[in-house]
């Protein structure tokens, strides 16, 4: 009797192990149960048919080696049959994939810069110190949107002559593409335009409008 146990739960033990360590991805279900159902009635049977032959449940009279060799061929049945079935027919656990990472948010580029704080000295095309700051926060703002190119138009005031101021604007213009280009900002992303007098943002009537026409704008370029 007990080397008949023995056998049989060291068997049950062994195909248990080697089969549930191929399915240990998969969740439970109708595979398990219908293979739980059909193992125990087939190793209730086996079971018995081996009792009655060879006696490896001899505890007593037929009856009682019978029904131990049925209760624990169909414990042992259910529990093979239910990794098998498992196995078989149950769906394996599939993990939802992550969700992919947000798209960085460009830093956005407004259609028309426009440095009113670089100003000019009356019939000059130097740039004063205290204009360096805002043309260094310009020279950020391009480095930081490397694909962006831009024109950099000079204007005057409407003192002096037109071809006067339209040569002067034009020099106001190239001062402030060569400080970006030092800033280091590719002179090739950078145009110039002189446009002189023609486009005043303030009445050229009194000394701070006048202050205010001579100026550099940044412009954006399709």
């Amino acid at each position: 009797m007990r080397d008949g146990l023995r056998f049989a739960a060291t068997a049950v033990l062994l195909v248990a192990f080697a089969v549930g360590c191929t399915c240990m991805q998969k969740s439970w279900g109708k595979g398990a149960l219908a293979g739980a159902g059909v193992g125990a009635i087939g190793g209730g049977i086996a079971a018995g048919a081996a009792a009655n032959n060879t006696g490896a449940f001899d505890i007593g009279d037929d009856n009682e080696d019978k029904a131990l060799a049925i209760g624990t061929g169909a414990v042992s049945g259910a529990l093979v049959g239910a990794l098998i079935g498992h196995c078989l027919w149950d769906r394996e656990v599939v993990a939802p994939a992550p969700p992919p990472p947000p798209a960085p948010t460009p830093t956005p580029v407004p259609k028309k810069i426009v440095l009113r704080g670089v100003n000019f000295d009356f019939d000059k095309a130097t740039i004063r110190p205290d204009a360096v700051s805002i043309l260094r926060e310009a020279a950020k703002l391009l480095k930081d949107n490397p694909n962006v190119r831009v024109s950099v138009e000079g204007h005057t005031d409407a003192i002096g002559s037109e071809a006067y101021n339209e040569k002067l604007s034009l020099r106001r213009a190239e001062a402030v593409k060569a400080f970006l280009a030092q800033e280091g900002i590719a002179a090739s992303r950078l145009t110039t335009r002189g446009l002189g007098e023609s486009q005043p943002v303030a009445s050229n009537d009194t000394a701070d409008g006048r202050a205010q026409n001579r100026r550099v704008e940044l412009k954006t370029q399709d």
